[in-house]
């Protein structure tokens, strides 16, 4: 199985392409263009809606035993004539996002012709689930809605612990090893080895 979808040359020429991400809900997938305005349609038919309102953080990496979450945040001007976005949102609740997944994207175009009708699929590079949901207020009108998602190292934080001796070290190969039985167990020296 390829990572690529059927009909993509890795090795051609690429002129570019779009960042994608996927929001699962009870309705149905939410799909966004990240960083630019416009509608997508992939040659499954689906729509992607842009905005240049989007961003999503750096994904950090695990240090120390901390598994740094990454973020989509949509940074917006509240219309006082409009509805109130992040009062709707907020009507929704967190469960309505809760431990779904969000899916990231990538649409490569080989052609300016392909931003328009594109002839592959686009290509999942990473699946993360949602974790949190916070709102930003800052003066009359600057409104933000943070959707927070685990780190690509979720798991390290929960990794096993392997102990290094025999036993430790077949869990880890998946098979008998005595290599380790002649490690010495402490370091105490009764004898000076050199001068």
């Amino acid at each position: 199985m390829s990572f690529f979808p059927e009909g993509f040359d890795p090795g051609g020429t690429l002129k570019g392409g779009l960042d994608l991400c996927a929001i699962e809900t009870p309705d149905g997938p939410a799909r966004f263009i990240i960083g630019t305005d416009g509608v997508f349609v992939d040659v499954n038919g689906d729509q992607w809606f842009g905005t240049q309102l989007a961003s999503v953080s750096s994904l950090g990496s695990a240090l120390d035993g901390q598994a740094p979450e990454g973020s989509v945040t949509l940074s917006f001007f509240q219309d006082p004539d409009a509805d109130d976005l992040i009062a709707q949102v907020k009507a929704l609740g967190f469960a309505y996002i809760a431990g779904r997944k969000i899916t990231f994207y990538v649409q490569p175009c080989a052609s300016i012709e392909e931003f328009y009708a594109p002839k592959v699929a686009p290509v999942q590079w990473m699946q993360r689930t949602m974790r949190s949901l916070t709102f930003g207020v800052s003066g009359a009108q600057d409104r933000s809605i943070t959707l927070g998602f685990e780190a690509w190292t979720e798991n390290r934080r929960a990794a096993r612990r392997i102990v290094l001796n025999t036993e430790g070290h077949a869990k880890l190969i998946g098979h008998d090893n005595p290599s380790l039985k002649h490690m010495p167990t402490t370091d105490f020296e009764e004898e000076k080895l050199f001068g």
